[in-house]
């Protein structure tokens, strides 16, 4: 495999691995009735870690609106 294929590959893993972060999030979120905070706690989220997942629940929470 070339290295752009290979680059792009590993682009495509990572973004599925934080969209389903993302979604294990907002599940806690929504079936335990727990804030953000509470559920990177549960899913044992570094701190260092955590704003990039809370960015991308406003930016899903945006989208979200726009659709509505």
């Amino acid at each position: 495999m070339c290295n752009l294929s290979k680059g792009i590959e590993e682009k495509g893993i990572k973004e599925g691995i934080k969209e389903g972060i993302l979604s294990s999030i907002q599940n806690l979120m929504e079936s335990m009735d727990w804030s953000a905070e509470q559920a990177m706690a549960a899913l044992k989220i570094p701190e260092s870690e955590q704003i990039q997942y809370v960015y991308g629940l406003k930016k899903t929470d945006f989208l979200m609106e726009l659709k509505s």
